[in-house]
């Protein structure tokens, strides 16, 4: 919801960043268009060195997006590009290819991702830890290379180029892993076997052709992560608040529309027979491709309509300049930076002390695609004559996901508040860390549940004795009792991961909101490592479970310790720069009511 604030001079919307100028301002009687600073009408007093930074709605909403600090993208240079873009409904006539862009890219990446745990169990034939040290592997990856391409597009060639390149890699790598997995072809197959009952070969592949095609796929989608969003953001007029919302909303619903879409068919395609197997994995990784390739394709036909601001340089260069100089400089980095920016590399540090905890959140969240698909594995998933696969119980979080967000909005949030519990990014980052614990204990019982089904059947059969792996699926637990659990870890995704991101926001510097949100998609890729360390840790999932929970419940412990540490500070900063540096508190009084009708 668009929080605005008000004064006797000024209309400040603090999502969108639009500033309004009343009648008074511009010294006139007249109720006219030009009363909304649009980016061509005169330099006010009101903006710092004539400079408006245009942030957007979809990074408050917890999307990475690049600040640009250093010029102003809102000069009458690129405003008049913008006027001279032609329009359609309203909006840029680019934007329908950029949505089309993202909406095939994450149909590209989660579709892939959904059967790869399958493709490592059953057709690479790794065992459980090695394929779950695989996938978090490659998940980690996913999540440290946008730092790459935040700094490749701020300070080298661009956000265009940017995503143009990484696109190219990206489909690279999605090529190289549908043809890597056809197992025919000697330069990848390992060893193969004829199945007489079924009259079916198995090819099994090599394994340096999904890891040279998941290396590329992680630079490429990393690569691409931060700049999307904001780069759809740079067509907008400084007149178009309204469409650049709605232009996130689209944003917003075409990642998750590729999500669902791609995590329901994917696991259909690699159960077709094709090419002499029982499955047809090149065709379950090569619809991504193809999707990736459409991606790249629709991004670039409108590549004429495309307003493309230059590099701007990136603010991790400046914090990683004003921490140096601070810890061995000889002189004060107050005297070479200026007191302004000291301040906003402390308030940085300050968020980056809650996101501590933060990797244990994903190493939970993220094992949805490894152990949860091995746990769907082993159990019963007939409806009816329909069977429903492992990894296809991945659709459930994204529905829930698009059905939760406005239940918590409309209903949860309110009614915290009515009963009078905090609704404070803190505190519900808290909950949701426990949130997500129970999570995991309620999989831990169910994994219990599966264990004793089949000490059931080995004491009635002592000469067929079976294990989880080789239980039959029809004497197992269904795979819709997962759903609790999966309904669990949502609630926990929208208390954590979209508040967490939110929070980013609302206290960091407004010219150093790139590099939190860089440092946010870190702590995923931090969470992935965790996994791999403790993955060995013991190889009876069960006691897996309940060891991670035990450890969400001490991540918990530690976000509220560290939340109330740096509370204060926070919020002394988030204060002082309320309206950042784009409007100029003059009426003391009057900043502290608006101050205090923002955070209630």
């Amino acid at each position: 919801m668009s929080k605005e604030l008000y004064s006797d001079t000024i209309k400040c919307n603090l999502i969108t960043d639009e500033i309004f100028l009343p009648d008074d301002v511009d010294n006139d009687d007249d109720n006219d268009s030009s009363d909304r600073y649009d980016g061509n009408r005169r330099r006010s007093s009101l903006l710092d060195n004539g400079a408006r930074r245009r942030s957007s709605a979809l990074e408050a909403k917890g999307f990475p997006t690049i600040a640009d600090p250093k010029i102003d993208s809102v000069s009458d240079e690129y405003e008049r590009k913008r006027e001279g873009v032609p329009r359609v409904l309203g909006y840029p006539i680019s934007i329908p290819f950029i949505i089309s862009n993202e909406f095939c890219e994450r149909f590209s990446y989660y579709g892939m991702r959904t059967i790869l745990t399958i493709y490592f169990t059953k057709k690479l034939q790794m065992s459980d830890e090695t394929a779950t040290l695989w996938f978090h592997e490659f998940m980690g990856l996913c999540y440290a290379t946008p730092l790459i391409g935040a700094i490749i597009a701020d300070v080298f060639i661009g956000k265009f180029m940017t995503i143009f390149l990484m696109s190219l890699i990206y489909v690279l790598g999605n090529v190289v892993m549908s043809l890597s997995s056809v197992g025919q072809w000697g330069i990848f197959q390992a060893s193969s076997s004829f199945d007489d009952t079924t009259d079916f070969y198995n090819y099994i592949p090599k394994q340096w052709g999904p890891l040279l095609a998941l290396h590329l796929i992680a630079l490429g989608t990393g690569g691409i992560k931060p700049c999307v969003s904001s780069f759809g953001g740079d067509q907008f007029r400084a007149t178009e608040g309204i469409q650049l919302q709605r232009f996130f909303s689209m944003f917003y619903f075409s990642i998750n529309a590729g999500s669902v879409i791609s995590t329901a068919l994917t696991p259909e395609l690699r159960g077709m027979k094709c090419l002499g197997e029982e499955t047809c994995y090149p065709l379950a990784f090569g619809v991504p491709a193809l999707f990736m390739v459409i991606a790249t394709a629709a991004f670039l036909i409108a590549s004429r309509w495309y307003v493309k601001i230059p590099p701007l340089g990136n603010p991790i260069i400046d914090v990683a300049k004003v921490t140096w100089t601070n810890l061995f400089g000889k002189e004060s980095p107050e005297k070479l930076y200026g007191e302004k920016k000291v301040e906003e590399t402390k308030q940085i540090y300050r968020i980056l002390a809650v996101f501590i905890p933060f990797p244990l959140f994903w190493a939970l969240f993220d094992q949805q695609s490894s152990r949860w698909v091995m746990q769907a594995d082993r159990m019963n998933g007939k409806v009816g004559s329909f069977e429903i696969k492992p990894d296809q119980m991945q659709v459930i979080n994204p529905a829930f996901v698009m059905c939760l967000i406005p239940c918590f909005e409309i209903f949860v949030y309110p009614l915290m508040r009515k009963i009078g519990l905090s609704t404070s990014p803190a505190f519900r980052i808290v909950v949701g860390m426990f949130v997500a614990a129970l999570a995991f204990i309620v999989c831990g019982f169910v994994e219990l549940a599966m264990e004793q089904r089949v000490s059931a059947w080995n004491d009635a059969h002592p000469n067929d004795v079976r294990t989880l792996s080789s239980m039959d699926k029809e004497n197992q637990l269904h795979v819709f009792t997962m759903i609790p659990q999966i309904f669990l870890i949502t609630c926990a995704e929208i208390l954590c991961s979209i508040t967490v991101l939110e929070f980013a926001y609302a206290y960091a510097p407004p010219s150093m909101k790139s590099v939190c949100q860089s440092m946010m998609l870190l702590t995923s890729s931090f969470g992935n490592l965790v996994v791999v360390i403790f993955t060995k840790v013991s190889k009876r999932d069960l006691y897996q479970y309940f060891m991670w929970a035990g450890i969400q419940i001490f991540a918990s412990l530690l976000m509220y310790l560290i939340c109330r540490r740096v509370q204060a500070p926070l919020e002394e900063f988030k204060k002082k720069n309320l309206v950042g540096d784009a409007v100029e508190m003059t009426n003391t009084d009057e900043t502290q009511k608006r101050s205090k009708a923002y955070e209630e």
